[in-house]
């Protein structure tokens, strides 16, 4: 088809006729080009916002955590003794035997997982439900007993402090370290004291960090201490361990090491794709919402360039039939109306992705400061290529399909049916 075109003035001729219907031609580039442009902004901002989050989840959150999980629904007494099929066990309000959330051989365990391929780093922790005060003000949080260093090595929390030094946890007697959710609720500063008190303890403690992660759920929660602290907290001894978190090389591993680990332990193995298995739920309703609504637009400026082809075709029936009388074949015919749709799309196409550029652009400067799921001070744009390669291919096929038609049907018209009706 290329050396067709080169070989006979078909591009001339579609280009007078796109010339000469500027309006038409123009409307029809910019149905393209608005398409292109809303399918690379929409992309680069659903993907952007995302990978954004990803990001913070994944460096925030243990690729697997191991821990103990209490039975569900666990066999009564009486169905142990009596569990032939004749005889019926009735028991209501039963009450659950309270478990031992403790991970037992704890450290063996920690030592085995170490050695593991493809482990980056593993970290105890200890983790219970706790008030903390400041004045009259009072919270509930998460209490999460920690070795700094090692949290620190899984978690990069040094990254996240805004206020203070979390390597002071290990310096001073009874620190804590806040997130910035919780210092802003409680009006606590650096070095000021708080009361933390759980069912068993109280203790007053100093404030050595405040953290802000961009996650609200962490930041609105976090409260770490020392390890052997949150062991007094619980009035439990140096080895009590409730979890075990896990850093793995390569994170999309993290099912498998999961499954690999419950087997091996009998324990509780959660990864981070299954803690945040909501989060990839509405990932993925964002995702079918923006295609639906680029496809939708890019169909629309589809019947925009066949309409307009169609209208050319009807206005040219008596060029079309010149042409075919000095010589042109049907092929050539079918060629000048292929080349103007796929001229209208090569050209609305770049229009588009230069627009596209220009508006995600923009936007990613543009001062937000958003606070939900998320914090973040300004639009996450992901300006991956292969956003701006798949939108000018789409541009192409698009129009090229929304012309075949009208050319074929231009290249079957009579001249002399033509020639007769006028």
């Amino acid at each position: 088809m290329i050396a067709q075109i080169a070989n006979r003035p078909v591009l001339r001729i579609a280009m007078v006729h796109l010339i000469s219907k500027k309006r038409q031609t123009a409307v029809a580039m910019l149905g393209v080009m608005f398409g292109i442009t809303v399918f690379i902004f929409q992309a680069g901002l659903i993907t952007g916002l995302q990978i954004f989050m990803l990001d913070k989840i994944v460096n925030n959150s243990p690729h697997v955590h191991l821990y103990n999980e209490p039975e569900k629904n666990p066999p009564s007494i009486l169905s142990k003794i009596y569990h032939e099929d004749s005889q019926m066990v009735v028991v209501r309000n039963q009450k659950q035997k309270e478990i031992d959330k403790k991970i037992r051989n704890s450290s063996g365990i920690m030592e085995i997982i170490k050695k593991m391929p493809g482990v980056i780093g593993v970290a105890p922790n200890v983790a219970t439900q706790a008030i903390v005060k400041a004045g009259v003000k009072q919270i509930p949080v998460t209490i999460s007993g920690v070795e700094i260093e090692k949290e620190d090595a899984l978690f990069n929390i040094h990254k996240d402090q805004i206020a203070g030094d979390i390597r002071r946890l290990d310096i001073i007697n009874n620190g804590v370290i806040l997130g910035k959710g919780v210092a802003d609720k409680l009006g606590a500063t650096i070095d000021d004291i708080i009361t933390v008190s759980t069912t068993l303890s109280t203790i007053d403690m100093k404030v050595v960090s405040i953290t802000s992660t961009g996650i609200t759920s962490i930041d609105d929660n976090r409260a770490m201490v020392n390890l052997r602290i949150a062991q007094k907290l619980m009035n439990r001894d140096k080895l009590y361990i409730t979890d075990i978190n896990l850093k793995l090389k390569n994170v999309d591993k993290a099912d498998e090491m999961s499954g690999d680990l419950t087997r091996l332990f009998g324990l509780k193995a959660q990864s981070w794709k299954e803690a945040n298995a909501n989060v990839f739920s509405v990932f993925k309703i964002q995702n079918i919402a923006t295609y639906l609504v680029i496809t939708s637009i890019l169909i629309v400026a589809g019947f925009g360039i066949f309409n307009i082809l169609m209208m050319m075709i009807y206005e040219k029936m008596t060029d079309i039939a010149v042409l075919k009388s000095i010589g042109y074949k049907n092929r050539d015919i079918r060629n000048i109306f292929m080349v103007e749709a796929i001229v209208i799309g090569f050209t609305g196409g770049l229009l588009g992705l230069a627009h596209g550029w220009l508006a995600s652009y923009v936007a990613s400067k543009i001062e937000v400061k958003l606070a939900g799921l998320v914090t973040l001070d300004h639009l996450s744009i992901n300006f991956d290529p292969m956003f701006y390669l798949a939108g000018f291919a789409f541009a192409l096929v698009t129009t090229a399909l929304a012309g075949y038609f009208p050319a074929l049907k231009a290249s079957k018209v009579d001249p002399v049916d033509i020639i007769r009706g006028h």
